[in-house]
């Protein structure tokens, strides 16, 4: 069964709210990075500090669930990017871990928890 991951912006609020905020704080920037590039994203750049921008293949058509909203221009919902953190030594760190989440639910049409679990799931040894 699928849930939709859009339904008068609530569903993405209450995934927002219900994320393990210790679960989110103990991902290391390695094992996000191996879930982004084993999902076919890309290293853009580095946007400092500590910034890293991940974006999908040229030309690739959005998820047919972001073109079918009626009510929303789809370069409003996705922007064609993602940034992740190559540090968790910053203040916001859980925070901003929890945004890429979310948006990487929205584009995979998955539930947040779901990607939380397959992004913990991977090995947390740091990048070189």
């Amino acid at each position: 069964m699928t849930v939709p991951l859009i339904h008068g912006g609530m569903m993405l609020v209450q995934q927002y709210v219900f994320l393990d905020v210790d679960a989110v704080q103990a991902l290391t920037p390695a094992q996000v990075e191996t879930y982004l590039a084993s999902k076919g994203w890309t290293k853009a750049e580095t946007e400092p500090p500590g910034g890293q921008i991940w974006t999908r293949p040229d030309r690739e058509p959005l998820p047919p669930h972001l073109t079918a909203l009626p009510e929303y221009k789809p370069h409003l919902v996705w922007p064609g990017y993602v940034k992740s953190l190559t540090s968790t030594r910053f203040r916001d760190y859980a925070a901003r871990i929890c945004e890429l989440l979310l948006a990487l639910a929205l584009f995979e049409h998955r539930l947040v928890a779901d990607v939380l679990a397959d992004v913990r799931a991977l090995p947390a040894t740091e990048i070189p």
